[in-house]
């Protein structure tokens, strides 16, 4: 396990994206693929060699798959690391949105590519220094009593969104963001589906 990793509760998509990494590496640059966690985000960057047209946003639509490293992404295939080609940014993107998360952000410079995954809120109440325009924790029995608020809430209305609940509440909306990260990764509740169309479960 990744030191630290505990701080974005986002374990299978960074996982994902290291197998992405190592499939798609272009080894001969002799660069090490790299992975920087800081206080409100996760960095892993590599170098690699896009098809001829790809862009960064050709990654983030439904594409071929075209692995740098055919032999490296058939052993992590027959080793049940992955599902099959293709499909690895798609469940990277889906992970994130079960967990209330924004999708990662991908960016290219020259041959370096780097994924950057932003911290849920609730990875950030621990840290010693609190985020800028980011309310102090509430005192353990305020958050329980919110979380459990919340969780009557979203029984009775599993589509409720951020907002619905910031009116229902009377608090902040990052208080809200901080309160729900806390019960996604304690397994209390899980999104399913999009913020659109998508609604809570409880567990």
């Amino acid at each position: 396990m990744i030191k630290g990793l505990k701080r974005i509760p986002l374990r299978e998509a960074i996982r994902e994206a290291v197998y992405n990494a190592i499939a798609h590496t272009c080894y001969m640059y002799g660069v090490p693929i790299q992975i920087r966690i800081e206080d409100e985000q996760l960095i892993i960057s590599n170098q690699c060699v896009f098809p001829e047209g790809w862009t960064v946003e050709t990654l983030m639509e439904p594409h071929d798959s075209v692995p740098y490293n055919p032999d490296i992404a058939n052993v992590f295939y027959r080793a049940g690391y992955i599902e099959h080609w293709g499909r690895g940014i798609e469940k990277i993107c889906d992970e994130c949105r079960e967990l209330g998360a924004e999708p990662p952000r991908y960016e290219l410079l020259g041959h370096g590519l780097r994924v950057f995954f932003k911290a849920l809120e609730s990875a950030l109440i621990d840290q010693p220094k609190v985020p800028k325009g980011q309310n102090e924790p509430l005192d353990e029995s305020k958050e329980n009593l919110l979380t459990e608020k919340i969780i009557r809430l979203l029984r009775d209305n599993r589509r409720a969104t951020y907002d619905d609940l910031v009116t229902e509440l009377g608090v902040s909306r990052s208080t809200i963001k901080r309160a729900m990260g806390n019960l996604v990764a304690a397994g209390r509740i899980l999104r399913v589906g999009g913020k659109r169309y998508g609604h809570w479960e409880i567990h």
